[in-house]
């Protein structure tokens, strides 16, 4: 099969993964729809043997498995890179240590032939690296099993959220509108840098993608958030920029989508001020935060203040602050 009838490129950021990379891989070498797809391994500069264990795969299925590699420049470069390189009529981002669920994969590729949409939604799953156990899968809300719709007709219930795990877009849209910073927490720029350019989309009622955690180390473990508060903050800079420059040539439900992710992001950010517990300023910052919002993004205030943290914590109240951190780092104790 040739590149130009692939019908799904699928971007896998990889960095001194070890033998974590072939649990992504060998659920992607499935005779069912393995010429139908191709995986862009983006290796940021391993220094330990992962771009040998993927050469392995690129030998067996050449026209599907592809190694590009390139000097150490950060998890939302890789993405770039693979954007760039895609040639797939849609395009998927997943993290090198998770993996796809081979059935539902499966299906989804036979659906993916017969549909014309430029937003793909499925569901996924947690996987628990310390319990060795999947979790129940995560499920978009009010989206009909099947059914072509118009993007700006969804209204969008953030009970749960929407996440990049749920998401895949046309290609073509990628490449014209979507370049991504080069550092962690890039996840949120996926899935959100092109929602303006997205008209039609499709849920399809599978478990698609195994997202990993409880990992130490992962950007995700509180550990590493507390060392990327900087990079995170950088981020959430760049989703209210974007926010503020796209809101008011959007329709109302896609407003009210993009607004909703971007102040889930806001509290995402909150958490990571309060795992820094023993900071002094940790309180000060937390207000900081609240009032900047408050005062330079009223659209995202909105929201922002309804969510129960921001209501649990009054605001950025010291005390109720303070016990807030004490909760949160009793309840990542065991990731």
């Amino acid at each position: 099969m040739s590149k130009a009838t692939k019908i799904l490129s699928i971007s896998v950021a990889s960095y001194n993964l070890g033998k974590m990379i072939e649990d992504n891989l060998n659920s992607f070498c499935d005779e069912r729809y393995i010429d139908d797809i191709e995986v862009l391994v983006v290796d940021d500069g391993s220094t330990d043997k992962t771009p040998e264990i993927v050469e392995k795969y690129v030998k067996k299925y050449p026209n599907s498995i592809k190694l590009i590699r390139q000097a150490n420049n950060g998890p939302g470069s890789t993405v770039n890179t693979g954007i760039k390189n895609a040639t797939g009529k849609y395009f998927r981002m997943v993290d090198g240590d998770d993996w796809v669920n081979q059935d539902d994969f499966a299906e989804l590729i036979d659906y993916l032939k017969d549909v014309d949409v430029d937003a793909v939604f499925t569901n996924y799953v947690r996987y628990h690296n310390g319990r060795k156990e999947l979790q129940e899968p995560t499920k978009p809300s009010n989206m009909i099993v099947g059914k072509v719709f118009d993007f700006a007709d969804y209204k969008y219930d953030a009970n749960p959220p929407i996440r990049m795990h749920n998401l895949i877009f046309r290609t073509d849209i990628m490449k014209k509108h979507v370049k991504l910073d080069k550092g962690f927490y890039t996840d949120a720029e996926y899935m959100l840098f092109p929602i303006p350019f997205v008209k039609t989309a499709i849920y399809y009622d599978l478990d698609i993608y195994v997202y990993r955690v409880a990992m130490p180390g992962q950007s995700t473990s509180p550990e590493k958030m507390r060392s990327n508060l900087t990079k995170h903050r950088l981020i959430l800079d760049q989703l209210l920029a974007f926010y503020e420059r796209n809101a008011s040539k959007l329709e109302a439900n896609v407003r009210d989508y993009l607004a909703h992710q971007v102040s889930d992001y806001v509290i995402n950010h909150f958490d990571i001020i309060v795992l820094v517990n023993d900071r002094r300023d940790m309180t000060n910052d937390v207000k900081e935060l609240f009032n900047e919002i408050k005062a330079l993004h009223p659209d995202i205030f909105t929201y922002l203040k309804k969510d129960k943290k921001y209501r649990v914590t009054g605001g950025g109240s010291r005390v109720l602050t303070k016990l807030f951190s004490v909760y949160l780092c009793w309840r990542y104790r065991h990731l």
